[in-house]
């Protein structure tokens, strides 16, 4: 086999191993994984110490393209259809208008403070103007915020289905600036109405009839069912371009409206997905990371601090607010939605768009955005947590029943819990815990391991402990193990 091959290959892996081994430090200091991984791209690049040159913004715009098309897949089919139910009216005006209005806000600012055109001004901000999913899942699934159930619900919704309305503002815009005599706001607006109307209602009935060939076929061999979803997730997303819609609202809207249908190898299929979206977004990631030239992010820093703060303190905070005003979000429920608008690779992605098409000072756009998402990445996925425990949005403290098993005896039941920082139940050893005389912690699990517990063992950060408890005693710890007392409002959700 040729040796400049296998080169490739060993190179490919070892880039993979890197950043699985570099994820750990996301959990560990709170970096988001993502970030983690475009530094290693950029440090394998041409400028780094890997002296990889690659330079290939259309082979990364195609694979761009695969990937968020799986990403945002998983991200539907791991999202429970009932959370998000009663947000879909807000989600659906942040997804549409708030892109608008951020779009809106930022061109005038780079017009203003820039002296840009108005249609560069508006390009550039319109393909900041999306959250990322894989942003937010990715954050929200490795910081375990446990924030209130309908500010998540929001979140993942918005930045699972905004990004059609940003990726229709770009290609509008670049139609503008290529073939303006073929411009007509009329079919602009009748573009977008088609593309995601087909797009969402398509997706819909197209993800519940991948349910009812999955469990039609009934197949011999399990291993086959990713497949079948694999070209099913190809299907949905080409017939829809191919038709007028938006491809990437449709694939959502499918893994959507599978996630709480029955079908043979649900579990299976559910966890080779967030797989799949993981290991697509590790090479989307790196792949960026090594398409950016570094010394060529320097003399756009400053413009690019201008930008993010700009976008971070006026522009999103001000469409998050004119999107959730009416619908009686707190200020502090608002703030923190705001904040946790995420940005990554959408905006990047949207970006080799202006180099695919070479829109003029698209190499300068390129790296103003790169920039931008690196920084609000860094800023917001960081503070995410201190964040939400600022502007106390996360849920009550409560045990969880969650267990794969129930108390062979009446009235008593197992329940869980993990200990969490503020915890009243930290530094202490188990006779200290002052639960009551009807509370048994019968294991914990801390770490890799699970052991049962005496009398002097302590208390840790992020342990779990396994109850066995009179169901009569179950309000009582619960309001033990609370963090917040204030917050608590007896409700009990097992």
């Amino acid at each position: 086999m040729d040796k400049a091959f296998l080169q490739l290959m060993l190179a490919s892996g070892v880039l993979l191993l890197i950043s699985v081994f570099a994820s750990k430090t996301s959990t560990r200091y709170g970096i988001p994984v993502l970030l983690i991984f475009i530094v290693v791209g950029m440090l394998s690049g041409v400028e780094g110490p890997g002296g990889i040159h690659f330079d290939k913004p259309v082979l990364t715009h195609i694979l761009g393209t695969i990937s968020l098309m799986f990403i945002l897949f998983s991200g539907g089919l791991s999202t429970q259809l009932q959370m998000v139910s009663p947000v879909w009216k807000e989600g659906t005006i942040l997804a549409l208008f708030g892109v608008m209005i951020s779009t809106a806000v930022m061109a005038l600012l780079i017009h203003l403070a820039l002296g840009w055109d108005w249609v560069s001004s508006a390009l550039l901000s319109a393909t900041c103007s999306s959250t990322d999913a894989s942003a937010v899942f990715g954050i929200l699934k490795t910081q375990k915020l446990q924030l209130r159930s309908r500010i998540q619900s929001l979140l993942e919704l918005e930045s699972g289905s905004n990004d059609p309305t940003a990726v229709f503002l770009t290609l509008s815009l670049i139609q503008i600036i290529l073939r303006p005599e073929n411009f007509t706001w009329g079919e602009v607006l009748m573009n977008f109405f088609i593309q995601m109307s087909l797009g969402g209602l398509a997706g819909w009935f197209l993800g519940k009839g991948l349910v009812l060939l999955i469990n039609w076929l009934d197949l011999e061999f399990e291993g086959l069912y990713p497949v079948l979803t694999i070209a099913g997730v190809i299907c949905i997303y080409s017939l829809i371009e191919f038709c007028g819609g938006n491809g990437f609202l449709s694939v959502y809207i499918a893994g959507l409206a599978m996630s709480d249908e029955k079908y043979f190898s649900k579990k299976t299929l559910t966890v080779f997905h967030d797989g799949l979206a993981w290991l697509m977004q590790v090479i989307m990631f790196l792949m960026l990371g090594l398409l950016v030239i570094p010394s060529a992010i320097g003399p756009i820093m400053g413009t690019g601090v201008f930008l993010s703060l700009c976008l971070l303190f006026i522009a999103r905070p001000l469409s998050v607010y004119l999107c959730l005003v009416r619908f009686k979000y707190s200020i502090n429920e608002m703030m923190f939605v705001s904040w946790g608008g995420l940005r990554g690779a959408i905006p990047i992605i949207l970006a080799t768009y202006l180099l695919v098409n070479k829109v003029p000072g698209s190499k300068t756009m390129f790296n103003l955005i790169f920039f931008i998402v690196i920084l609000l990445m860094l800023i917001q996925g960081t503070s995410l947590g201190h964040m939400a425990k600022w502007l106390k949005v996360q849920e009550p403290y409560r045990p969880q029943r969650r267990l794969p098993f129930k108390s062979r005896h009446h009235g008593k039941d197992f329940v869980e819990f993990e200990v969490r920082e503020g915890s009243p139940l930290l530094g202490k050893n188990i006779l200290e815990l002052n639960f009551p005389m009807q509370v048994l912690v019968v294991l914990i699990h801390r770490g890799d391991e699970d052991f049962m517990p005496d009398g002097n063992t302590d208390i840790e950060l992020y342990d779990r402990l396994v109850c066995l408890v009179d169901t009569d005693a179950i309000p009582e710890l619960e309001k033990i193990i609370q963090c917040r007392k204030e917050e608590f409002q007896g409700k009990k959700e097992w």
